[in-house]
């Protein structure tokens, strides 16, 4: 009795690597397809094109992993085989390095130089009105404003006469 439920319980067990197995390659091949790029010339992710190449591609990657090594192996094959157009991101080692520091150090650097560009606006725009006489109109008495409105009147009238010939 023990022995069959042990023997029942190893069985289970070995059908459950059995059926686990595949779906971790498969996990596994996604995970390879996606950091490779493929070689047709349409610069897509062999996770995503449907071309002749990403077709061979991902067949050698099944071969691969029949063959049981593991990710690491199989994109340093890869790279090997074509180069280092051949990854979808470039590593982060040498001088690719730069690839993966200078857009953070931009944003770094322009955010801090427009910090800095801003307040200088901002402290030329509250300087501006400093030091500068305005003009206040002040009230005009009846008297003034009748003289100023006959002035006007007469200045129009000459520049009409004068406009006419």
């Amino acid at each position: 009795m023990k022995l069959r439920v042990i023997a029942i319980l190893l069985a289970a067990m070995l059908a459950i690597v059995a059926l686990a197995t595949p779906a971790y390659a498969a996990v596994a091949s996604k995970d390879v397809e996606k950091q490779l790029m493929c070689q047709c010339g349409c610069s897509m992710v062999v996770d995503v094109c449907d071309c002749e190449t990403a077709n061979q591609i991902r067949a050698k990657i099944a071969e691969m992993i029949g063959q049981g090594q593991d990710e690491n192996q199989m994109v340093a094959y890869f790279v090997a085989e074509y180069g280092e157009k051949m990854l979808s991101a470039p590593t982060k080692k040498g001088f690719n390095l730069v690839a993966w520091v200078v857009p953070f150090a931009a944003v770094i650097v322009g955010g801090t130089a427009m910090v800095f560009i801003l307040r200088a606006w901002a402290r030329k725009g509250r300087g501006e009105g400093e030091g500068e006489e305005v003009a206040v109109a002040l009230p005009v008495s009846v008297e003034e404003s009748d003289e100023y409105r006959d002035r006007l009147l007469s200045e129009l009238k000459r520049f009409k006469e004068e406009g006419a010939r």
